[in-house]
């Protein structure tokens, strides 16, 4: 059923994002639903967007941190009482670093130079509307830009716990994380901050990096058994642990 669900979001996604290649205005029209030439982006002004906007990427943030921790744990303490399991470990680390650090803020965001929505002509800015599939030319914007959604990158990335789950708990939590994506994503188009591709693209290739990982760590044949791998992590750790004296 997962499996399923999770194929269908990503054909979804892509008939989606190839539909807007097809007709790059799309872009355009989405993001006037939330602009006027008076006002601008006025959904920007609501105090209550603007908070959630703030601390949308918390939850994000907190999970990757929590299990760079576990994993330094798993290497240097295995000992010790483990709050994580070592492969759920390093399947969260991994992919949020994978996905929304390094391949869309460190990689598409800063080399495809593709505008905001807040500074393209047709919505009042002084920069070229370019389609999702055209890096910019340089004239415009040329670090942090508009390809692709960071904070879609890290919203969608909550169906890597969410994978985690026990059984029945596992459905309902892929859909809240897919609610929450929809929700951060609107906040960012409504901000002017990226186009209804941006957002598209970057859940897409968010849940392409969770899904390969996931198979990686969980369902490829051979995959390391978990206390295979908290071995192989202990075993990193061991000459650390040698030098200190402490065979924690």
């Amino acid at each position: 059923m997962v499996r399923t669900l999770f194929i269908a979001v990503l054909l979804v996604l892509a008939v989606a994002i190839a539909a807007i290649a097809i007709f790059p205005g799309a872009d355009l029209a989405v993001a006037r639903w939330f602009w006027t030439p008076a006002e601008g982006f006025w959904l920007g002004q609501n105090g209550t967007a603007a908070f959630l906007r703030r601390v949308s990427m918390w939850p994000t943030i907190a999970l990757g941190i929590a299990a760079l921790v576990s994993l330094i744990q798993h290497i240097l303490l295995p000992a010790s009482r483990q709050f994580m399991s070592a492969r759920a470990a390093a399947f969260l680390f991994l992919t949020v670093t994978a996905a929304p650090v390094l391949l869309v803020n460190g990689v598409f965001k800063e080399v495809w130079d593709r505008s905001r929505p807040v500074h393209v002509t047709e919505l009042g800015g002084p920069w070229r509307f370019t389609p999702w599939w055209q890096p910019g030319d340089g004239t415009g914007c040329r670090t942090n830009c508009s390809f692709v959604s960071g904070e879609s990158s890290g919203a969608a990335w909550l169906v890597a716990p969410a994978l985690l789950a026990p059984p029945p708990a596992r459905l309902p939590l892929l859909a809240a994380a897919g609610a929450y994506t929809v929700v951060v994503s609107g906040l960012r188009i409504g901000f002017g901050g990226h186009f209804l591709s941006d957002t598209l693209i970057a859940t897409l290739l968010t849940l392409l990096v969770v899904a390969f990982g996931y198979r990686w760590f969980y369902r490829r044949p051979g995959a390391p058994t978990e206390e295979a791998f908290a071995a192989r992590l202990a075993a990193l750790g061991a000459p650390v642990r040698r030098l200190f004296g402490t065979r924690a």
